[in-house]
């Protein structure tokens, strides 16, 4: 099996209850880690959650289009005269 860094940023009282478990089942923090995130998902596959269960108000980012060349234009135009 392949092993992954995985950096992620989480409360530090959850980091501490993690760490608590971690010691009181003599494991590493990784070991650990990785052992309730496969529980977790064993758990939803279990309880049959879909994606619609978990975003249930559909929603979508926007796409923002860049500016145009003229825009570009004519915020260098307002930012001269602020100088």
């Amino acid at each position: 099996m392949a092993t992954a860094v995985l950096n992620v940023k989480i409360d530090d009282a959850l980091k501490e209850r993690l760490r608590h478990y971690a010691e009181d089942n003599n494991e590493n923090l990784s070991v650990t880690t990785e052992k309730l995130l496969l529980l977790a998902f064993e758990a939803v596959e279990e309880a049959g959650v879909s994606e619609e269960d978990i975003d249930n108000q559909h929603t979508e980012e926007e796409s923002i289009s860049p500016f145009t060349p003229k825009e570009i234009k004519a915020l260098r135009k307002l930012l001269k005269k602020r100088k």
